[in-house]
């Protein structure tokens, strides 16, 4: 995944082939939060660890469910397939927006 600022400054995401929505839900969903991404990230590591079973959230433009067998972020707007991850390809993702966020955040 590429991860870049467009000329305004806001934060992008250009996703690998099959990946694409994961993009667009950190773009659209997560935005420049970084705050929204850790919190993300530690509900991935209750769910892998065992000590809680499933959430759920619905952003500006996607779900997110989250449970022991994996990812899943459903499409509110338009009739795309829904996108299944393993959690461990969502920490990725997730985890290297946030550190984007962090190392380019506006001075």
């Amino acid at each position: 995944m590429r991860l870049y600022r467009d000329s305004s400054g806001d934060p992008r995401a250009h996703g690998e082939t099959g990946k694409e929505l994961l993009a667009q839900f950190l773009e659209s969903d997560v935005q420049d939060s970084a705050t929204l991404g850790r919190k993300i990230l530690k509900v991935i590591d209750k769910i892998a660890g065992g000590h809680l079973d499933e959430w759920e959230r619905t952003g500006n433009a996607y779900t997110l469910t989250l449970a022991p067998d994996g990812a899943d972020i459903e499409p509110e707007m338009d009739d795309a397939e829904p996108l299944h991850l393993t959690l461990a390809e969502l920490r990725d993702g997730v985890a290297r927006w946030v550190d984007f966020l962090d190392e380019s955040a506006a001075p």
